[in-house]
């Protein structure tokens, strides 16, 4: 499997959690559109103002802002490396990063992850607010899309504090908030969930999902037929109450812990998960963690 990023290599910010996340065993290969870039080179491609733009982190943890047309020019190359190895799986990990490099057997663009779990809650009903990590990403990720009066955007780069709180309070009112960088960590997500109250979906246990999902199709015979019933179709069925319970299980919490957070009895908290987890079909905790983790489309 190989991880093509934006930025240097090795990306021991993301690619180790990734890997523990999926839990199977893998053979990895790391490609990155900036190793052996000069730093004077990465000064020229940055974007004109207004132009779109992509972040990235460097191997010393600063970050740089780049130009698309300067990163698809160099994901050129990155395809060509690419072809002489072989690979079964391509993980696209930054946002707009092209199209799939030919020789992979399959390929899981990140933000396409991202895109189709906002599609999913929106299509459900609900207000969904997505935390970016650069101004200029809104325009392309939000116009043009069919749910976009069921999005709010926040901007708040990974890794500062100070920014993610104050996102978060912009985003108040929100459904759910998805944290749309793979950059952002978990102890991020955690934060975000205590200031705001909601249930916050962290990009990379989505993208870890699709991994695990696209391994075992990749190992299963061509004649499997996987249940595919919308998700969407059933997060309508959830009551405010219901959906609130499921994320807050998924996240390891006993009924206990959760009557105490939402200030409701035990036996209702036993009551809503029962309820939750018959309509949306979850026969085991591992249905409901996966499911969660992935909103199962992917």
């Amino acid at each position: 499997m190989a991880f093509v990023t934006l930025g240097q290599t090795p990306r021991n910010d993301v690619v180790p959690e990734l890997c523990r996340l999926v839990g199977s065993p893998m053979e990895i290969l790391e490609f990155g559109v900036l190793d052996n870039v000069s730093r004077d080179v990465m000064a020229l491609a940055g974007p004109d103002p207004g132009d779109p733009a992509l972040l990235t982190r460097l191997r010393d943890g600063s970050d740089v802002v780049l130009s698309l047309d300067w990163t698809s020019d160099r994901m050129g190359e990155i395809h060509h490396q690419i072809a002489s190895q072989d690979i079964d799986l391509v993980v696209l990990m930054s946002t707009m990063l092209g199209v799939a490099p030919a020789p992979a057997r399959a390929t899981i663009f990140c933000d396409r992850v991202a895109a189709r779990a906002i599609e999913t809650f929106a299509h459900a009903g609900l207000i969904v607010g997505l935390v970016l990590s650069l101004e200029n990403q809104s325009e392309h990720i939000v116009s043009g899309c069919p749910w976009s009066k069921m999005l709010r955007v926040a901007i708040a780069r990974p890794g500062d504090r100070v920014a993610l709180e104050t996102a978060i309070d912009e985003l108040e009112g929100c459904d759910v908030v998805v944290l749309h960088s793979v950059t952002y960590s978990e102890p991020e997500r955690k934060f975000a969930a205590a200031r705001s109250g909601r249930p916050v979906v962290l990009a990379r246990r989505m993208v870890a999902s699709a991994i695990r999902d696209a391994l075992d199709r990749l190992a299963a015979p061509r004649d499997a037929n996987p249940r595919c019933e919308p998700l969407s179709n059933r997060l309508r069925l959830l009551s405010v109450r219901e959906r609130e319970i499921m994320f807050l299980v998924a996240g390891g919490l006993s009924n206990k812990e959760i009557a105490f957070r939402l200030g409701i009895s035990f036996r209702t908290v036993e009551i809503h998960r029962a309820r939750m987890m018959s309509k949306m079909d979850f026969r085991t905790m591992t249905d409901l963690v996966r499911t969660v983790d992935s909103l199962s489309e992917f």
